[in-house]
């Protein structure tokens, strides 16, 4: 009898092929946007000194009396790291076991973590902080916030470093991100004072510009070279592929070759926010 295997998240594929993608191309473990200010050039060489900027402006915004961090959704544990750096102690959350490893494998003891999505975490204490560095996007708002109340210690804080879709915009051509008016009206739900509201929309939508020289100048001509060659050699294989795939085929050609990664499109459709809420006491 065949054994029931659980589906492979394509989230969790995505953000692991980022990683691969960001060490190769850009040598950095990071998975996050950059902060890019007017007087950063935006070039490969300096995707490493934005998300550093990036990191940065999340830690100048952590409470002075912060001990305990709980990272959700840590990445590869590039944050987790330098918070641990600057003396915090840092528990990360992460459900892909291919990240997870990579974060034990950089931090070894020094960090814990819990293997498992932010809704189903079994947490072993209380924190003072918890972070949400991109991913509060692939959290459900309620379950986020009331897990996060769970795990902080009276009087403490939120930090929510995420993009948000501008109400009136929908999920095409650029996904991703909770709605900006839902996200209010979810959190009117919860004891939390708003401390912090930074809009670095225009400062991280630059990522984009140099994501779609990317895709234009090294993913396009490797994919067109690869169908040409597959078409030469494998014609039938490739028609009925197509056609098995065309859907699928048609969306990644919107989202990804269409020509609307850019920062005017992400400046357009998105709000990107630096969040800090406390939590009453």
């Amino acid at each position: 009898m065949r054994e029931n295997k659980e589906k492979v998240n394509s989230k969790e594929v995505g953000l692991e092929i980022g990683l691969v993608i960001s060490r190769f191309l850009y040598k950095t473990e990071h998975l996050h946007y950059g902060y890019w200010p007017d007087d950063l050039a935006i070039i490969p060489e300096n995707v490493g000194k934005a998300q550093d900027l990036h990191s940065k402006l999340i830690m100048d915004t952590i409470p002075e009396d912060v001990e305990t961090i709980l990272d959700i959704g840590s990445g590869s544990g590039g944050l987790a790291e330098k918070l641990i750096d600057k003396g915090y102690q840092v528990h990360c959350v992460s459900p892909s076991e291919y990240l997870a490893d990579a974060i034990e494998e950089k931090l070894g003891d020094k960090v814990k973590v819990y293997r498992s999505t932010c809704q189903d975490l079994q947490l072993e204490q209380k924190y003072d902080l918890t972070i949400f560095s991109e991913s509060f996007q692939y959290v459900p708002m309620d379950r986020g916030f009331e897990k996060c109340i769970e795990a902080l210690n009276p009087g403490r804080h939120i930090l929510i470093c995420d993009f948000f879709r501008q109400p009136g915009t929908g999920r095409r051509p650029l996904g991703g991100g909770h709605g900006w008016d839902w996200f209010h009206d979810v959190l009117k739900e919860y004891p939390l004072t708003e401390v912090v509201n930074k809009d670095i929309t225009k400062e991280t939508a630059r990522t984009m510009d140099l994501l779609n020289d990317m895709l234009n100048d090294f993913a396009l001509p490797i994919s067109s070279l690869s169908a040409r060659y597959m078409d030469s050699n494998y014609p039938r294989l490739m028609k009925v592929f197509r056609w098995a795939f065309r859907k699928r085929l048609t969306k990644i050609n919107e989202i990804y070759f269409s020509g609307h990664l850019t920062s005017e499109m992400f400046n357009r459709m998105k709000t990107y926010r630096l969040l800090l809420y406390k939590l009453s006491s």
